[in-house]
């Protein structure tokens, strides 16, 4: 087994919003929701955004041993037309999280929602409530996520249980 760390990226009220999950070898949750200052700031202050999210990973990435990380990647129909600056935040961000985790001999993987679907063999997890994923795969979270929080965990929870999957095989 692997301390596996699932991160899904997103942009709430136009702040950037890093939710994580970290399941460690001894089957315990870990969670925690990073909010960066605004998106719309995003052309002057990109670098200071995505350092303040990287140094953030990174000290998670030290305190828990991680041995891999999984990014629950932004679906290709996210975007109507042209991508948003909160669209263009995101695939960033996320592409500059699999690239930290690379360059620290991390292994790493970007997932879609029909990738963990298969990958837990459970057509309606996504349907599933976070309680109800808890008893399925006998897990139990630190702590219960806010309403507006509980949808970026659960898409990391499910992430980073299909990468457990995947490194088991």
């Amino acid at each position: 087994m692997a301390n596996i760390l699932g991160l899904h990226c997103s942009v709430l009220e136009g702040f950037g919003k890093l939710s994580i999950v970290i399941l460690t070898e001894e089957n315990d949750i870990v969670t925690n929701v990073f909010r960066s200052p605004s998106v719309f700031s995003f052309k002057d202050n990109i670098g200071e955004i995505l350092n303040w999210h990287k140094d953030n990973v990174l000290s998670l990435i030290s305190l828990y041993k991680i041995d891999a990380v999984v990014v629950k990647k932004t679906e290709r129909n996210s975007f109507n037309g042209r991508p948003k600056k909160s669209g263009f935040f995101k695939l960033y961000l996320e592409g500059v999280m699999l690239s930290l985790a690379g360059s620290h001999g991390i292994k790493n993987r970007h997932l879609e929602k029909t990738s963990i679907v298969a990958l837990l063999n459970q057509k309606d997890i996504y349907e599933k409530t976070l309680e109800e994923i808890e008893v399925i795969h006998k897990i139990e979270l630190d702590n219960t996520p806010t309403r507006l929080d509980t949808a970026p965990i659960k898409e990391s929870l499910l992430a980073v249980l299909a990468y457990r999957n995947i490194l088991a095989q």
